[in-house]
């Protein structure tokens, strides 16, 4: 082998060597930056995907929450890969506060899932046709429809058992027998009783009272009905893919869907003053309630949660 071989071996094997350097330093020099480009768009989707599942908890808070509240909404663990949404709820029973189902949501970067309990956490007694809040066991206030048929009609007055508990405050729900106005509500309801939760219906053949509390309107404010609510319900009823969108089927086999029906009421009461209401959840210490017993324009009436009155704390009516 003549000299000049020998070095231009030697040159092309100091060739490689260089390149493979260099390829090993870009390696090292873009591995990060490439892992840092992957990471910063799988937290912006995983924000946005966490974004979206705590907007839907609000509007099933604003939308489907008879008579409950919300004390928080917030990210409860997050992880690369995602996280858990956390919203802690309570109910304002005349002044008593009482805990209520949490509501509970996963997301990740790729997409983002409601428990099935936030919609179905409903325990029903079927001999007493009651339904419970199944984390907390409190007992749910429901609705009934006006042209359903029902069979056994013992359990659907219990305004008229209520002032048999002493010393208590509760909450009701007043299925209407038919639909009115914010004004025509306040005209007939005593002063002694609050004004808490508008149903807004529907009052169908299917039975309300099958649900799982997934009952549409508004919550008080000042005991009136929720304007912004009512507003965000017309946002909402615009979108396909809302919360609102979920089909129930109840025991008899019809069918409901609460975003199908926001549109029609919506198309049927088109402005916040003159809309009417299908029912409405009220509360009271027990002996004021009883008042609306003999009430003509109540059809159903079923009680929800009930407190002993504490000496220590005054009911607000």
């Amino acid at each position: 082998m003549d000299e000049a071989t020998k070095k231009m071996k030697k040159k092309i094997r100091k060739m490689k060597l260089q390149r493979l350097l260099l390829t090993i330093g870009l390696i090292i020099l873009l591995v990060p930056v490439i892992l840092a480009v992957i990471y910063k768009t799988t937290q912006n989707l995983a924000s946005n995907q966490s974004w979206q599942l705590m907007k839907r908890i609000e509007i099933r808070e604003d939308l489907l929450s008879p008579n409950i509240e919300a004390s928080d909404n917030y990210l409860s663990s997050t992880s690369f890969l995602g996280g858990t949404v956390t919203s802690h709820r309570y109910k304002v029973i005349d002044g008593y506060r009482i805990p209520w189902s949490t509501l509970i949501g996963n997301y990740s970067w790729s997409g983002y899932q409601e428990d099935a309990m936030n919609q179905a956490g409903v325990d029903y007694d079927e001999e007493t046709a009651q339904a419970y809040d199944r984390q907390t066991q409190q007992k749910i206030p429901l609705f009934y429809s006006l042209k359903h048929h029902y069979r056994a009609t013992a359990n659907l007055n219990q305004l008229k058992q209520i002032a048999q508990v002493k010393n208590s405050v509760a909450e009701v729900a007043l299925t209407f027998s038919k639909p009115l106005t914010y004004q025509q509500i306040k005209k007939l309801l005593p002063d002694s009783v609050e004004q808490d939760w508008y149903w807004l219906g529907p009052n169908n053949r299917g039975d309300a009272s099958y649900f799982d509390n997934n009952y549409l309107g508004f919550q008080a404010t000042d005991e009136k009905p929720d304007q912004i609510a009512y507003r965000e319900l017309k946002k909402v009823a615009k979108d396909r893919d809302s919360i609102l969108n979920t089909d129930i089927t109840s025991f008899d086999g019809y069918t409901y869907n609460a975003w199908n029906y926001a549109r029609r009421y919506l198309k049927k009461y088109p402005q916040f003053k003159t809309a009417k209401y299908a029912g409405i959840i009220v509360s009271g210490q027990t002996q004021n309630l009883a008042q609306l017993k003999n009430a003509r324009w109540i059809k159903y009436s079923s009680v929800g949660a009930v407190i002993k009155i504490k000496p220590y704390l005054q009911p607000n009516k």
